[in-house]
């Protein structure tokens, strides 16, 4: 998953872009992070040649409630889902690497969340203020009675990458976003397919639940 990579990155990044969903910046850290994204972008070469390798999609579960129950004829739920983690979007990348938009930009043709004429200004993809969606805070109605779990999860896209210079001169780093949004209910007595449901069975139904055991 590009953690061997990311974590080399970790002590000499020349470019880190990360969306607001992942916390407030103070100003002079903004306009720090925002230097060294131009520093890097600076000396990044035109007309390279990006290699994309461990390209992955896994589903990362960010939101749960806790269990609530309803009984016979169902009724609306009212747990809130609770934030577990927050998603990125941006990108790890050490000296010589384009821009963070130029390089999600690339790794969303490769993966085709954007078309190969266009030039990724406008995708959401790239962008790396982007904020993952709210979480559900009630409401939805059922028509059964059981225990319930509402969870919230995003398929993401992370990979690593090469950028290569036309004289040969390359520069490494990791790039990752997200794609699909995801919002879910689960009944804990209830078997499902569903891994990041399980996921979600476990923390709040508990490990013994039938949800939250493999189908």
């Amino acid at each position: 998953m590009g953690f061997a990579l990311a974590a080399l990155l970790a002590g000499a990044v020349g470019c880190t872009s990360g969306s607001g969903d992942a916390g407030k910046t103070s100003g002079s850290a903004t306009a720090g992070t925002k230097g060294a994204q131009a520093a890097a972008a600076g000396k990044a070469c035109a007309n390279g040649t990006y290699t994309w390798i461990n390209i992955e999609k896994p589903t990362r579960l960010v939101g749960v409630s806790d269990v609530e129950t309803l009984g016979k004829g169902g009724g609306t739920l009212k747990h809130k889902v609770r934030r577990l983690a927050a998603v990125r979007v941006g990108v790890q990348a050490g000296t010589g690497a384009p821009a963070a938009k130029e390089v999600l930009t690339s790794l969303g043709r490769k993966i085709g969340e954007i078309d190969a004429d266009e030039d990724g200004t406008e995708a959401a993809f790239t962008d790396v203020n982007r904020k993952a969606p709210g979480l559900n805070d009630g409401g939805s109605t059922l028509n059964t009675s059981g225990r319930f779990v509402h969870y919230a999860a995003l398929r993401v896209v992370e990979a690593d990458f090469r950028y290569t210079c036309p004289g040969g001169s390359t520069a490494i780093g990791h790039a990752e976003s997200w794609i699909v949004p995801i919002d879910g209910v689960l009944e804990c007595s209830q078997s499902t397919g569903n891994a990041t449901a399980r996921e979600a069975a476990r923390l709040s139904c508990g490990a013994d639940s039938v949800a939250a055991k493999t189908a």
